[in-house]
């Protein structure tokens, strides 16, 4: 099976409440994520480590330089159909230097994990998030689709 492609995700804890700062997809057209609160990241560019990527997309996307961040996690996306997967390297925030802004991408929200529930996100991502949302390393996931429809999952 193919590795189709990597990127990161982090949930950066603001500064100011116990809540966490997130993307409100709403800006871009075409855009896989549209209507979903998601973290920030991003794809992994040729000859970049995971670490780089996220410090890179955490200062443009948010305007913020990353202080304290600890891996997570690693969550495989394996599409049955298509015989390819995605790899998604899970991290947690907890301090940084500057004020977060709204992007070209989205728009900036302060939520709690029990709000992020009950507004748009991606399903799947209720099998690990909340383990990263209180610090907990979780090592790898691996969550089986076949056209389009979730399956299965396991932890490794």
């Amino acid at each position: 099976m193919r590795i189709n492609k990597k990127y990161t995700v982090i949930y950066i804890k603001d500064r100011d409440s116990d809540k966490f700062l997130f993307l409100y997809r709403n800006k871009k057209k075409n855009d896989s994520n549209h209507g979903k609160y998601i973290g920030f990241g991003g794809k992994i560019e040729e000859g970049e480590s995971p670490e780089e990527c996220i410090a890179r997309e955490v200062n443009e996307e948010l305007g913020i330089k990353l202080i304290d961040y600890q891996y997570r996690g690693l969550v495989s996306y394996i599409y049955l159909d298509e015989n390819y997967k995605d790899l998604m390297y899970v991290y947690t925030g907890t301090s940084y230097e500057g004020e977060p802004i709204s992007t070209t991408e989205g728009e900036l929200a302060i939520i709690s994990e029990s709000e992020l529930y009950s507004l748009p996100h991606w399903k799947s991502d209720e099998l690990f998030i909340g383990k990263a949302l209180n610090f907990i390393d979780f090592g790898e996931i691996e969550i089986y689709f076949d056209d389009g429809k979730l399956l299965s999952y396991s932890f490794k």
